[in-house]
C-alpha cells in the first residue's frame, strides 16, 4: 500500500466528539478513518494479550468511528472482553466540563484567522452553514468537524466507534482512564499554528480513497500498512509523531504497567487508537521493554 497524505487525526484521540455532540451540538471528533465496506467475519484488528507479574490484560487497537455492522467483533476479542473485569480507555467522556474546555483550549486566535479562512475558502463555498458554525474555533477543532461530516456522509458515526461500543457494553466492569479529556484538549491545542493549519488542509483534501485504505488496513490487522500511513500523516511536523503519538505511548504504557502492578483487576481489557500500537515506540514494544510478555492474538491463536 502506498503511503499518502490523510487527515492527521485518523489515528488519534478518541472521545472528544461524542461528549461535544451531547453538550454543544457542535460535531467534533478526533478519529481514525473508516471505509464504506461492510464488516465481514474475517476481520482481524490488531489485538494483543499482555502478561506481567502473573497478571493478564488484552490490548485492542481501535477506530473511533463506525457503524452497527461492525459488531460484534471477532469471537476472540469479544470473549476476552466478556471475561475481563475492567475496561481501560484513553479518556472517560463523562468526565470534564466541555464548555469550559472549549473556552480554554478551543478558540480561534485572531492572528491566524486569515490563514484559516484562506485554507477552507473553497470548501466553505460548498458548505456555508457548517463553516459558519465552526468559525469561532481553532483550526484543530475545525479540522475534526470537517472530517466527521465527511465520514457521516459515508454512514459512520463516533457513537458507533469501537471505544464507544465497549464502553456501552461494559455492564458492571470498572472504567479506567489512561489519560483524560482535559489532557487531550490541552495537548492538541498546544500544536503550532502551522501544524493546525495543515491539519485543516488535510481534513479538507484527503481523498475518499485514502480513507478507504486506512479502514482496510485496520480491518486486516496490517500493522505495517497502518504504520506507513501514520508516518505519512506526520509529514514535516515533528510534533505530530513526538507529541501526539510517542510521548503518549510512553505515558500510557506506564499507566498500564502501574495497573498491572497494583493487581486490582483480575483481567484488564484496554482499548486505544490503533496508531498507538503500530510503528516506532508502539505500546506493545514499550511493554516488552518493561518486562511484559506480549502476544499477537488471532481468531485461531493467542
Amino acid at each position: 500500500m502506498q503511503a499518502t497524505r490523510k487527515s492527521r487525526f485518523n489515528f488519534n484521540i478518541s472521545l472528544i466528539y461524542r461528549q461535544l455532540h451531547r453538550n454543544t451540538k457542535q460535531l467534533f471528533t478526533l478519529l481514525l478513518c473508516l471505509s464504506a465496506l461492510p464488516a465481514v467475519a474475517v476481520d482481524s484488528p490488531i489485538f494483543y494479550k499482555i502478561e506481567y507479574q502473573q497478571q493478564r490484560a488484552y490490548l485492542l487497537g481501535s477506530i473511533h468511528i463506525g457503524q452497527a455492522s461492525f459488531y460484534p467483533l471477532a469471537q476472540h476479542i469479544e470473549s476476552a472482553f466478556n471475561q475481563s473485569d475492567a475496561l481501560a480507555v484513553e479518556a472517560d467522556i463523562t468526565q470534564g466540563n466541555m464548555a469550559a474546555l472549549l473556552q480554554q483550549y478551543g478558540g480561534l486566535s485572531p492572528d491566524i484567522a486569515a490563514d484559516v479562512d484562506h485554507t477552507r475558502k473553497e470548501y466553505c463555498q460548498r458548505n456555508q452553514a457548517m463553516c459558519q458554525a465552526i468559525a469561532p474555533y481553532a483550526p484543530w477543532l475545525q479540522s475534526t468537524q470537517i472530517s466527521v461530516n465527511r465520514f457521516a456522509a459515508l454512514g459512520y458515526s463516533a457513537e458507533q466507534g469501537v471505544d464507544a461500543y465497549f464502553t456501552a457494553n461494559k455492564k458492571d466492569k470498572a472504567l479506567i482512564e489512561l489519560e483524560s479529556i482535559e489532557f487531550q484538549f490541552e495537548l492538541i491545542s498546544s500544536f503550532s499554528d502551522a501544524t493546525q493549519i495543515q491539519m485543516l488542509d488535510d481534513a479538507i483534501n484527503a481523498s475518499d480513497a485514502e480513507m478507504l485504505d486506512l479502514i482496510h488496513a485496520w480491518r486486516q490487522g496490517d500493522a505495517q500498512a497502518l504504520a506507513q500511513i501514520m508516518e505519512a500523516q506526520a509529514g514535516e511536523s515533528d510534533e505530530f509523531l513526538e507529541k501526539l503519538l510517542w510521548q503518549r505511548n510512553h505515558s500510557m504504557t506506564h499507566k498500564i504497567i502501574e495497573l498491572l502492578q497494583n493487581k486490582a483487576q483480575k483481567q484488564l481489557f484496554i482499548v486505544v487508537g490503533a496508531g498507538h500500537i503500530v510503528g516506532q515506540q508502539a505500546i506493545p514494544d514499550l511493554l516488552k521493554q518493561q518486562g511484559a510478555t506480549v502476544t499477537r492474538c488471532t481468531l485461531f491463536q493467542c
